[in-house]
């Protein structure tokens, strides 16, 4: 799984392997170490108890909740993303957006830092 934030948006790209992870557990992690003390996780779980996707954010623990029926809808077609809007302050709102990852079909060109990092 992948994650994407930017300052309006968590994006979630999820692989074959955790597509399929979800489909048969209901949820997929993303474990990421930056330290002895410190680890960031990512969970996409399927939940019965929500109505809407939603992205909870405790300490360094992100949680993204699909409804269970809008999940199983997309996990079983060729239905690409699920875009949801949350509330993120007095006036702000944040978008969610969970999308299977098919692959890229060319070549992405490289980034300049990127290229400055391999050297």
């Amino acid at each position: 799984m992948k994650l994407r934030l930017t300052e309006r948006d968590v994006r979630l790209r999820l692989e074959a392997e955790d597509l399929e992870t979800l489909r048969q557990t209901g949820r997929v992690e993303l474990v990421t170490p930056f330290d002895a003390q410190t680890v960031f996780t990512c969970t996409l779980r399927i939940d019965a108890q929500t109505a809407m996707p939603v992205a909870h954010l405790d300490g360094a623990h992100l949680t993204v909740l699909l409804p269970t029926q809008e999940a199983r809808r997309w996990l079983d077609s060729d239905q690409i993303g699920i875009e949801a809007y949350q509330t993120a302050g007095l006036t702000q709102k944040l978008r969610l957006l969970v999308e299977k990852d098919i692959g890229c079909q060319h070549k992405p060109q490289a980034r300049s830092s990127d290229v400055a990092a391999e050297r």
